[in-house]
């Protein structure tokens, strides 16, 4: 339970300590006063949003701090050891800091932790339920989300939350595979052509040079064959024979080197050069042998260039260009295959995930089902003891399992609350027949219901009886008080009727000093508690009668 609070200068509070008790802690003190300051004080240590204009004027950070003690059997306990946050202290400390930059820190245990994990550990601890949760009941989500948690379905709800992640997700891709196909498909059979005409086409690396290369010697037949006799003419004729030439020289140095060795080297130089001149004059022949005129090659040359030229402007590219965008097409077009099979794939996904959410909402609704009239039996059963003796209510669950429309992470349920608290009258939807006070009896029911000791340890109410008045309230006030017999409870109260069911009470007013504004809290003992609910009772003149009102009030608070 929560042992003690520490706050300092937040919203109108400088600085105060206040230490907690087990049973039920009433807060009082006139409007404004700073009742729920406290409230949200320790909202924020459960993880709520924290704002700079909470720091108390002329202070740089507001900080915030309690200690909690857990119980070794406790669910917190655990968390506090797979975070290894030291779990075996009996007395755990929460603290948040906010500062004037907009900074915030949270610790548990002194260790450094998120908004997140001071959430989630939070959610072991407190349970917070302020003035406005009974407008909450209108909204038909939560009201199943009452049924759900009164039906204890936490595990269901993760498997079905779980798999209706899966499946939106396989939807989204598939709807995403079959999109990029359509577009596929509508580029497909030109692509196709595109192609079929480069494949066609037998395209080959170097081609183009090679053929221009073959064109311009086709087209230099003559000129070719008379330059080449020429140069055969002054290798080998009969005039004057360039191998004849050499071969004369060479023969004289041969005999020369014999009788001076530096000269070998020339012969030698000379002897190459003979042997290189006679292969030429054999390349030239063989050459000459080939060369003859082609003009139906020269012919297909020019129609192979033009056919390449063709296509080059056509495609905006070069040959390489041409060959990279024929194995793109190939690759693109292979890729609208494996689209199809993963496609496929993806749709065999998209049906399993299917067929496993089915299945998990499908006992989900008949776990709601098993539960519905419980829940529905134990809220008439609470409502009746708050003023409404002839109330009647119905827990209306409506399944749409065949229209996905419907389908939530939370199943393809609704639930209404239907009531009637008038004999005879037919029952209603709660939104079209209840007033505020029937709203907040309502709310206080459930969460008494739902706040079972082996759930939660402490329950925070913040001024959750607005609307109610008289015998109601007192009743509302024993029903408090009963609570607190099993678990802690904090509650914010402007009736007179419900504070004095509380075994503790702690009073807020205003006060300045030294020209600010602050709120002090302050515990009362049976005088002042008289006092204090005497002044709840009454108006401006607090008179016998009213001080006598608040003693028969406190006097009939249930031991």
């Amino acid at each position: 339970m929560l042992l003690s609070l520490q706050v300092r200068n937040f919203a109108l509070i400088d600085s105060v300590s206040i230490d907690f008790d087990a049973g039920l802690t009433v807060l009082t003190g006139e409007t404004g006063a700073g009742k729920s300051i406290l409230v949200d004080a320790i909202a924020l240590l459960l993880g709520d949003k924290g704002h700079a204009d909470s720091i108390r004027h002329g202070a740089e950070q507001a900080e915030i701090s309690a200690e909690y003690a857990i119980a070794s059997e406790h669910a917190a306990r655990q968390w506090l050891r797979d975070q290894d946050m030291n779990a075996d202290e009996p007395v755990c400390v929460l603290r948040r800091v906010l500062q004037r930059n907009g900074r915030s820190r949270a610790f548990i245990n002194g260790c450094n932790v998120t908004l997140t994990q001071l959430r989630e550990f939070g959610e072991y601890l407190i349970e917070l339920l302020g003035q406005h949760e009974h407008q909450k009941l209108l909204h038909a989500d939560r009201q199943l989300a009452l049924l759900d948690r009164f039906a204890g379905l936490e595990t269901r709800l993760d498997q079905v939350a779980e798999e209706h992640r899966l499946w939106r997700e396989q939807t989204l891709r598939c709807q995403k595979l079959r999109t990029e196909q359509t577009r596929q498909n509508e580029q497909a059979d030109w692509q196709r052509f595109q192609l079929q005409e480069l494949e066609t086409a037998q395209l080959q690396e170097e081609e183009w040079e090679s053929l221009r290369s073959e064109e311009q010697r086709l087209g230099a037949v003559e000129k070719l064959r008379e330059h080449l006799q020429a140069a055969l003419e002054g290798l080998e004729g009969e005039a004057h024979p360039a191998n004849r030439a050499l071969a004369e020289a060479q023969r004289h140095l041969s005999v020369a080197s014999q009788h001076d060795a530096r000269l070998q080297e020339n012969e030698a130089l000379l002897n190459a050069a003979l042997i290189q001149v006679e292969e030429s004059i054999s390349n030239v022949h063989s050459y000459l042998a080939d060369l003859e005129a082609d003009p139906e090659r020269l012919e297909e040359i020019a129609r192979r260039l033009q056919q390449l030229q063709d296509l080059q402007r056509k495609y905006h590219c070069d040959l390489p260009g041409l060959i990279a965008k024929r194995d793109t097409l190939r690759q693109e077009l292979q890729g609208i295959e494996n689209l199809e099979s993963t496609l496929l794939a993806a749709e065999q996904a998209l049906l399993k995930a299917k067929t496993t959410y089915i299945q998990h909402s499908h006992a989900l609704t008949t776990a709601r089902q098993a539960r519905q009239q419980a829940l529905a039996d134990a809220v008439a059963e609470q409502i009746r003891q708050l003023g409404m003796p002839h109330a009647q209510v119905e827990l209306r669950l409506s399944s749409h399992p065949e229209e996905e429309k419907f389908w939530r992470d939370t199943g393809w349920d609704q639930t209404e609350i239907w009531i009637t608290a008038n004999p005879g009258h037919p029952a209603q939807a709660l939104a079209k027949v209840a007033s505020g006070g029937e709203l907040s009896r309502i709310s206080l029911a459930l969460q008494v219901i739902l706040a079972a000791p082996e759930r939660i340890d402490t329950l925070i109410f913040d001024e959750v009886d607005v609307g109610i008045g008289g015998a109601v309230a007192e009743r509302v006030g024993r029903l408090l008080r009963r609570l607190g017999t099993h678990q802690q409870v904090l509650c914010v109260t402007h009736l007179a009727q419900v504070a004095a069911q509380g075994h503790h009470h702690l009073h807020i007013e205003k006060q300045v000093q030294d020209g600010q504004t602050l709120s002090a809290i302050s515990p009362l003992q049976a005088a002042q508690r008289q006092q204090e609910i005497a002044r709840m009772l009454g108006g401006i003149d607090l008179n016998t009668a009213v001080y006598e009102a608040a003693a028969t009030l406190l006097a009939n608070v249930d031991a």
